[in-house]
């Protein structure tokens, strides 16, 4: 679903009329404005990381003389917590890598041996320097990532949302919110919504089931 078309259905489920809606006028805003706070709302929900965010390959940077490297929040929500998951250092042959286990901050002190790291604050520290005779150094940090949604801007942007008809809804809801001719839709369009948010919570779930395994070099296959 294109903004456009999620716009058209918006202004439909609030008024009940038809409505070509035309792309900066203030309609077309206040339904944008809506649409992008609902999206915000929707990545943040408690207790969900959706798997339309995950990204299995995000590149952090490249290996340095340090333990630490900045994570860009921009883009990361968070680090994948899934046991499977591993921070992954590519070697500068393109072909070897050194896995690192993801472990709470106020642990990583306690690791002086193996491969281990953290999210503490906006950066993925390490639990030991890397240096110049590092045989990782040079090479490129990719770890698994549930990022944030990017927001809807131009007419052909696609909604990012899992179910597109959850938006339609909720963004109805709060454009008819203080309406006193159609604010009594509200209750019933916020019930319809979390009908489809449950909906959505229970197919993430179904999809985790599915990708949760363990990553493996290029050219493997999953046993």
């Amino acid at each position: 679903m294109t903004l456009t078309q999620l716009v058209d259905k918006v202004i439909l489920k609030a008024t009940g009329k038809v409505s070509t809606v035309t792309e900066g006028d203030t309609k077309w805003n206040k339904v944008l404005g809506i649409a992008n706070t609902l999206i915000d709302s929707w990545e943040e929900e408690y207790g969900v990381d959706w798997e339309s965010l995950y990204d299995s390959d995000y590149e952090i940077g490249t290996v340095t003389a340090t333990d630490t490297f900045a994570i860009d929040t921009d883009d990361v929500r968070k680090l994948s917590d899934k046991k499977e998951d591993f921070i992954r250092v590519w070697h500068t042959d393109g072909v070897n890598y050194t896995d690192y286990e993801t472990v709470p901050p106020e642990r990583l002190k306690h690791f002086d041996t193996g491969n281990f790291c953290a999210r503490i604050g906006d950066n993925l520290v390490f639990n030991k320097a890397f240096t110049s005779s590092s045989t990782e150094f040079g090479g490129t940090i990719k770890a698994p990532v549930y990022t944030y949604a990017t927001a809807l801007a131009s007419a052909s942007d696609v909604v990012p949302v899992d179910i597109p008809n959850w938006l339609v809804v909720m963004c109805a809801a709060e454009y008819v919110r203080n309406d006193v001719t159609r604010q009594n839709q509200y209750p019933n369009l916020v019930a319809e919504g979390n009908t489809l948010m449950q909906r959505m919570r229970e197919n993430n779930d179904a999809q985790v089931d599915t990708v949760e395994r363990p990553w493996t070099a290029p050219g493997q296959t999953w046993a």
